[in-house]
Order: structure tokens, then sequence, then C-alpha cells
């Protein structure tokens, strides 16, 4: 998220991330400080009498803001209306619960309170959160959004209450001129004056974020107060620079700034965060978009993501038709040229040439915050459109970069390499903080905020994952039951009938090429579904109506358009890839740093022998059988193993090479892609 290569032009700043850690002071463990309730000040705000919070009221500035010109024809429900049942999904979230419970406040607010002359004896957190690290606390941003993401998910009461006395904490490092930083303002003197600096910005987002998030979510007005504060600051600051001095500044990273100023809009309804948002647009990135134009090559990925979500909020409060063209064509040419078999997008943290994806098999692809941005943009635009193919890859990434990169621990990634022998690399607890713990830390809160979407007449399930729905206006319950992707059966359960006609649209994903059957009460529906649409059920529904949806998965391959002969095994959703063993492999590697070394290991990519042999025709001549087909399924489904329930095998000539699914590897080496040979020998 905050690199840059040499390659980006203008870049004054030209560093890695990993340059600007040389020297970061690496603390120990404390124990966990319990968190106190803090009470919330804005007296209008409902509380429930559960826990004394306020309603969840995120949707309502994000899809029916009283300022915006383009409503979200399907709207996502209220996140404390779905609820996970226990399956790997929830698993997930409690290890994240678990880990944020670890993390004690006075060692997050530590660096803020060094900034504002306040005394702190608690030891400073390592990594990216070091007091020597020029992006410290960014990762307090992306906890207070995790705190208030995971009440809304779970209704947990204590890790609110954790979140606001972070808040408060935080309220009394506050300069009196609205700035909040855990680095002094000294920073933002070397952004005016082009020096060295690593991402100030990029950094304020994030706390301005977490503070939005926090009022969103738990209704901590003082959390909205200080986001307000702090968006004035930068008000006043940006509104300083001559146009053209300004968007030199835009080329160092600044995150989601405009995402949060068009959000404090929606809140406020003030137009002076409106226009704090149109200041943030970055032509250089903006202007070949709105064209149409592929000009990502050299660019850092993740650097502007965040600013294709706020150029898709921005339409959506503003109705500007340019901000909607530039999301649109982004996510196009992201999607469509620029993304690998798994969704995934970036190698090095840059992007290259369209199409190049054999040759960028890099230690350092995937980028995880890149997948987390990526699905973030895809849910605005669906909202927008409700099309299934923005699900289409939302799911993909969800299962093949998303899960997958949390240990048994709880730790997180950074990448997940794509060059062959390579291995997943996770952090630590209290040494890492990378941006992809601060956005993982908010995916693993809020997996329940994208599994149903309904307009005014239907609910649309996108995502099949064990829940709960409460769609309290209508009085429908729904229970989801199903072990996808390891099973091709998803069971729904009505268990309170709606009041009114409610119509039950299930997205059939691309890959459900055949035998998809949807029954209700055990009787088969006379449909045909279409991959990459909806199947609409209409039905007087009755509490304990059953509807099952068999989605059979069916193997497949991805070749890289650069080069048709390197390939990748997918079934279903599922990305495969290929066992390469623990050769070298030691704790200290896959616990050592953001990324695997890779430049040293000498895997060769696996290969797949597809080969006829030559035989003699009637006249003794040698004759060469045709090339198999291009989409020839070299793979097939083999026994399962304790460890792997899915596995499969290659085929054909030998070495013979296991397969079994990317999310489901860990502290092993593999290869997602293998070549095929298809020239015949004797």
């Amino acid at each position: 998220m905050a690199s840059r290569a040499d390659k980006v032009e203008s870049m004054n700043s030209s560093l890695t991330r990993r340059k600007f850690l040389g020297g970061a002071a690496l603390a120990g463990a404390t124990s966990l400080i319990p968190a106190a309730a803090v009470a919330l000040t804005d007296k209008g705000d409902k509380k429930t009498a559960a826990t004394g919070l306020a309603d969840d009221t995120a949707n309502e500035s994000l899809t029916s803001a009283a300022v915006a010109k383009v409503q979200w024809k399907a709207k996502p429900f209220s996140m404390p209306d779905v609820r996970l049942l226990p399956s790997v999904w929830k698993d997930t979230m409690e290890l994240n619960r678990s880990y944020l419970y670890s993390l004690p406040n006075e060692r997050l607010a530590h660096n803020f309170r060094v900034t504002a002359g306040i005394a702190s004896d608690a030891d400073p957190l390592g990594g990216w959160e070091a007091p020597d690290c020029e992006l410290r606390g960014h990762y307090v941003g992306h906890y207070l959004s995790s705190c208030a993401l995971m009440h809304a998910s779970t209704g947990d009461a204590f890790i609110a209450a954790k979140g606001n006395e972070l808040v408060t904490m935080l309220a009394e490092c506050q300069a009196k001129d609205g700035y909040l930083g855990a680095y002094p303002t000294e920073f933002y003197d070397r952004l005016r004056n082009h020096k060295r600096v690593w991402a100030p910005f990029y950094t304020y987002h994030k706390i301005m974020a977490g503070l939005i998030d926090m009022y969103e979510h738990t209704g901590n007005r003082q959390a909205l107060d200080m986001a307000v504060r702090m968006a004035d600051w930068a008000d006043v600051y940006s509104s300083s620079f001559a146009p053209d001095d300004w968007q030199h500044v835009l080329l160092v990273e600044h995150g989601g700034m405009m995402e949060s100023a068009f959000n404090l809009y929606a809140i406020t309804g003030k137009p002076k965060y409106r226009d704090v948002a149109y200041r943030f647009e970055h032509h250089k990135i903006f202007d070949p978009l709105a064209a149409g134009d592929d000009k990502l090559d050299g660019n850092h990925a993740n650097t502007n993501i965040p600013k294709m979500i706020g150029a898709a909020r921005g339409y959506e409060l503003t109705g500007d038709t340019r901000y909607q063209q530039i999301s649109e064509n982004f996510y196009r040419i992201v999607t469509e040229h620029h993304a690998y078999c798994t969704g995934g997008t970036s190698n090095g943290e840059m992007w290259h040439a369209a199409d190049a994806i054999a040759t960028e098999l890099g230690p350092a692809a995937e980028e995880c915050c890149c997948s987390y941005n990526m699905m973030k943009l895809s849910r605005h635009l669906y909202g927008q459109n409700p099309d299934a193919k923005f699900f289409d890859y939302y799911e993909r990434l969800l299962i093949n970069v998303r899960y997958g990169t949390q240990d048994r621990n709880g730790m997180l990634m950074y990448y997940v390499p794509l060059q062959p022998g390579m291995y997943k690399t996770f952090g630590t607890p209290f040494d890492a903080f990378w941006c992809c713990t601060g956005t993982g830390s908010e995916e693993y809160s809020k997996l329940t905020d994208s599994i149903y979407f309904h307009d005014d007449s239907a609910v649309y399930v996108n995502l099949f994952i064990p829940s709960t729905l409460n769609w309290k206006e209508r009085g429908l319950k729904l229970r989801q039951i199903t072990k996808f992707p390891l099973e091709d059966r998803i069971t729904f359960t009505v268990d309170s009938a709606p009041s009114s006609a409610t119509a039950l649209k299930l997205r059939i994903p691309w890959w459900a090429t055949q035998g998809v059957v949807v029954s209700i009460n055990g009787e088969a529906q006379n449909q045909t579904p279409t991959p990459s649409t909806y199947i609409a059920l209409e039905h007087p529904w009755k509490a304990g109506d059953v509807i099952t949806l068999d989605l059979p998965m069916t193997l497949h391959i991805a070749p890289a358009p650069d080069d048709k002969l390197v390939q990748a095994a997918m079934y279903g959703p599922l990305v495969l890839a290929a066992q390469l063993g623990t050769d070298g492999l030691t704790t200290s590697m896959i616990y050592g740093g953001s990324g695997p070394r890779g430049f040293d290991d000498g895997y060769p990519m696996p290969t797949v022998d597809l080969r006829g042999r030559m035989h003699r025709d009637a006249g003794g001549h040698f004759t060469a059988p045709p090339p198999p087909p291009a989409d020839t399924v070299w793979f097939e489904q083999a026994e399962a193993s304790p460890l792997y329930p899915l596995r499969f095998h290659t085929k054909g000539r030998g070495p013979t090479h296991t397969l079994v699914p990317l999310n489901q590897i860990m502290d092993e080496r593999y290869s997602v892609y293998l070549r095929n040979i298809t020239t015949t020998t004797t």
C-alpha cells in the first residue's frame, strides 16, 4: 500500500515499505488491559436494551444519505441483521476477535500520546507501529474500524467498549486545530516541500476512517466529532496549495482520503466535506481512466485502488457520471487485464503490462490489501448495478485470496506468493502491523456484510456462507447451512415467513455450468439457471420451507493470457496449487518477514505432460498425434486425506503432482501455475 518503485514517475520518495523499516524498535508483548465501557455522547442515538450501544447506522449514510444523488439499487442488510453460523468462516472471525482482544489500548495509543506530549510508559509496538516507523498510527485506525465492525457482526459490547475507550484516549491527543496523528505535523511540512516522507495522508485516512466506523457502527458521537475536526485540518492544509503543486503532493500515497471526505459529506450534509473530497482527486490517475485508457503499468497498485472507491462514492453522492466512468473503467481494466486466476492483482506491489501473468509470478504477488479494496469497490459497483458478475469476482477473491491468509493463531499475511516453490509468510502478534495486517483485521471482522442484499421486493443471496438473516421490516427469517465449497449443496430454511410477497434470488456462479438444480421442499423447480445470473424463486413462503441449491463443481483450467501453456487448475471457484514439500522451510522463514525470500530457491515451474507418443504408420514413417486441445483438463480428483478433504492428481506422463486448494495450504511450498508440455516426442 505505501511503497513506490523506481519506475513510478515523479516520485521523490521512491522507496519500498521495507526500506523504511530499518532500525525499527521491537517491543515485547504485555497482557491485555481491560477496556472500560465509555458512555456515548449523542443523546439522539437510539440505544439497544442489551448493550446500551446505538443501532448500526452505516447503511443509512451508505445507501440512503439525504444528499445522495444515486441510490443503491440493491442494498446490503445492516450487519446486526446477519449472523454467522458455525463454519470455517466463523472460526476465522473468532480467531480475529481473539487477536483484537490481545492488543492493549495503552500500547496502541502510545505513539499518539508521545506526539501530543502526554506521558506514556507503555511498551511501544513494533513493526510498522514502532516509534521510528513513518506509518505509525495507521494500524490504530484499522483497529478502530475492526472493533466497530466486529461489534456490528457479533453484538460484542465489550469489543465496542474497548474501541470507545481507545477513542477517548485518542481524543486527549487531538490538537486544538484538529490534527491527530502518531507523528508530528513536521511530516506534512516535508510533504509540502516535496522532501522524502513515507505517506502521511495514508495514515491520516486510516485514523479518520476508523473514527467514522466507530460512529456508524457503535454510535460514538465523540468519534464523529474527532473525524470532522481531522477533516477540517486537512481542508485548511490542502487548500493552501496552488492546484498544480497540490497534484504533485497527491503523487504521495494518500489512501482513501477522498472516500472518507465523501462519507463525512454523506453523514453531515455539509458541502465543505464534498469539496475536500473533490480536492483529493488525483488527475494523473483519473484522467486516463475517464477516457477508458489502461495506463496502470508502472503504478503502485494499492495506492490507487482506494481512489477508485472514492470515485464510486463520489458518483453516488454527487451524480457525477465522470466518477462513474472512472470506477467502472478501472474495475473492467483490472479484472480483465491485471488479475490472476485467484482474482488478486499486483506483483511487487506494482501493476505491469496488460495481460502479463505468466511473466509476473513473483514472491511478492497479490498484495492482500489490493484484494480487500477491490472487494470494497466491487460492492459499490454492485449496489449501483446489481449484476451477479460483481459477486462472481468478490467470491473469487474471498475464497482464494482472503480465506487462507490467516494462520491458526490469527496471524495475517502481506502477499500471496505465486512464484513456484514459494510459501506463505505471516506476521507476529506485536511486531508486524503491515498494511495488510490492518485490512485483514477489518476483513475478518465484517464477514456478515455482503452475504445478503435486498431491494424493495427480493432478497439477493450473493455468498454461500452459513448464516442467518433477519429482515425485520418484513418478518422474514432465513437460515443458510452449507459446507460450500467443500460440498456443493446449499440449504436455506425459512424460519419465519415474510409478511408480504418476497422473491428469493440465488446467485448462480460463473463456474456453475452444468447440473445446477434448485428445489423447494424437495420439488425440483422447472427453471434453467444461467451462470453469472440470479435464479428468482417466487413462492408463498411459510415457516419451515426448505430450499436447496445444488451447484456441482467441475474441473476446469485458467490459462495465463500471455502464455496459454502456463495454466492453473480450478475446481468450481477454488484455485488449486501443486504441493512442493517443505524442503528447507523453517519457522523463522514463515514468520520472518512480509513475504518469502524468493530469490535463490530455484524451484522450476511444475510441468504437466499430456503429449502423445509418435507411432509408425504402414509405410514405416513416424506420425505425430495431434496435440491435446488447449482447454484439456489435465487433473482428476483423488482420494481425500485427513488434512485435505479435497485432493487432485495431475494426469499424463510423470511426474504426478498432487493438487489441493490454495486456501488450505500452510507451512509448505506450492505452485499455483503449472506448465503444459505439448510438443510430441518419440
